[in-house]
């Protein structure tokens, strides 16, 4: 089991449609409002959601209001760990716009499945 910490500024894409083939994950909203894709649903989460993303199920997050949000979210079994740190050297020697496929070739050594973009976030 991983934990992670999300702070989505106002008006923020999280990450593009995908699915977990190895992993279940849940994410707890601590503030802020977060609207999630979760197969075939489109929701939004407040503070003190709980939100269910089975393996298997394509899902996405991303905050279109006006507020920052924060969140804490959990993956299990462990195993995604590496993806995160590959994928966060990746953003870190980015000289201009992310890559999708590189993106993408990252999380399929982990199992995840990139399926779309992100959600579009309007402003």
């Amino acid at each position: 089991m991983i934990f992670g910490e999300a702070k989505l500024p106002a008006r923020t894409s999280g990450p593009g449609l995908h699915v977990h083939t190895r992993e279940d994950e849940a994410i707890f909203v601590i503030s802020g409002i977060i609207t999630f894709v979760v197969g075939d649903r489109r929701f939004e989460a407040a503070d003190g959601d709980l939100v269910w993303l089975p393996r298997e199920v394509p899902h996405t997050f991303a905050n279109v209001g006006d507020e920052p949000a924060w969140a804490f979210g959990t993956t299990t079994p462990a195993g995604l760990e590496g993806m995160f740190e590959e994928q966060a050297a990746y953003f870190d020697g980015l000289q201009g716009p992310a890559d999708p496929a590189r993106i993408a070739e990252i999380g399929a050594r982990y199992g995840v499945t990139a399926l779309g973009p992100p959600l579009e976030v309007d402003g």
